[in-house]
């Protein structure tokens, strides 16, 4: 019989689940601010709670498009109470390995803020658990024989992430953070 503690931690897992702090989010975008880092447009691809998202509005006032977007709804419910009646903020549900990034970026207006904190998950826990929750899995890195199978290609799905960013970016002007 699975408990709800276990169903919890499966999920905990699953989604590499840590939720920033406010404390952490808003000193993190006063610093981008200080370093003179000034978007247009802000995403932050897996927002939970919504703590960049609010940290990162009330830093970048002149941004004109915020976007926070995340696979749990209730932690969207969450986010748009901490981010009240701020208008300029769209939070959007949505699975990061099946939405088309390039259209929301495609929507914005650069420079480009992208911010957040990844989740912090390896493939090999999430194969251990059977998760559905994982990228598509490409040799990218062009790893030879047993590399590709072992723990060589056991990337954290949060670098895989990340290099999205990157391609997102690609002929744009953008910060990643």
């Amino acid at each position: 019989m699975t408990t709800g503690r276990q169903r919890k931690t499966k999920a905990v897992t699953e989604f590499g689940d840590f939720q920033t702090p406010s404390t952490l989010a808003r000193p993190a975008m006063e610093l981008l601010k200080r370093l003179r880092v000034m978007p247009s447009s802000i995403l932050e691809p897996t927002c939970g709670r919504g703590s960049f998202v609010a940290a990162a509005a009330t830093a970048f006032p002149e941004a004109t498009t915020i976007l926070g977007v995340d696979i749990n709804a209730e932690y969207l419910e969450a986010a748009a109470a901490l981010l009240g009646s701020e208008s300029r903020v769209e939070l959007v549900r949505g699975d990061f390995f099946k939405l088309d990034w390039k259209s929301f970026i495609a929507s914005g207006k650069a420079p480009w803020l992208i911010v957040g904190n990844p989740p912090w998950v390896t493939n090999a826990q999430l194969s251990a658990i059977e998760s559905d929750n994982v990228p598509q899995k490409v040799n990218f890195q062009g790893r030879p024989g047993i590399e590709a199978i072992t723990g060589k290609s056991n990337f954290d799905i949060s670098e895989w992430m990340l290099l999205r960013y990157l391609e997102w970016l690609q002929g744009e002007v953008g910060t990643i953070a």
